[in-house]
């Protein structure tokens, strides 16, 4: 984990749960860079690669398992930085993805629920509106995405949100960065630390 500036809101991004989901691992080191020796009002936490192994043999599963099902279950990846989240006390998280052509959501979208922490949702239609990317709301966490890093942190009244661009697995090119970079700066203004 890499954090930026100091004080409150602290907020926190994390790519490559899914270690074959390129672009967000990408753009998340993009907003390093661009975060590296800038005045913030508040502090950023990024963790550019969730799960460093699966990410170097460009593989979705830890254990055989979907880290993105797993949040809570003590010990994996996904509760690891969950804890981390609640430890810190932060105001809002982004856990961002991509997703495949006909893949499950299968387009580039903000993903969320409203119960039982509301905020959630306000968080995603602003990143959607400022991004043009699609609202998609479950309304309920853990209904859809039982374990899932955004559904357990919602469950912990943490606002949490899911950016996905459209990319194949194992896949990243230039436009697909660029969205998910625009994703993560978006999660930042709602927040005004920039």
């Amino acid at each position: 984990m890499v954090s930026f500036g100091t004080g409150e809101p602290q907020v926190m991004i994390v790519a490559g749960l899914h270690g074959n989901e390129i672009p967000a691992t990408i753009a998340a080191m993009r907003l390093i860079n661009y975060l590296d020796g800038r005045k913030l009002k508040g502090t950023v936490h990024i963790i550019p690669f969730a799960i460093p192994y699966t990410t170097s043999i460009n593989n979705r599963l830890w254990q055989g398992q979907d880290p993105n099902r797993i949040a809570n279950i003590p010990g994996t990846p996904s509760n690891i930085i969950l804890n981390k989240a609640k430890e810190l006390d932060v105001a809002g998280m982004g856990d961002f993805h991509s997703t495949q052509p006909g893949g499950v959501p299968g387009k580039t979208s903000i993903i969320c629920t409203q119960v039982p922490t509301y905020q959630s949702y306000n968080l995603a239609s602003y990143i959607s509106q400022q991004t043009g990317s699609q609202l998609i709301n479950h309304n309920t966490a853990g209904v859809v995405y039982p374990g899932g890093l955004e559904d357990e942190g919602s469950k912990a009244g943490i606002p949490s949100i899911i950016g996905e661009v459209m990319s194949p697995h194992g896949y990243a090119d230039s436009n697909t960065i660029n969205i998910s970079y625009q994703q993560m700066l978006a999660l930042l203004k709602y927040y005004n630390i920039l």
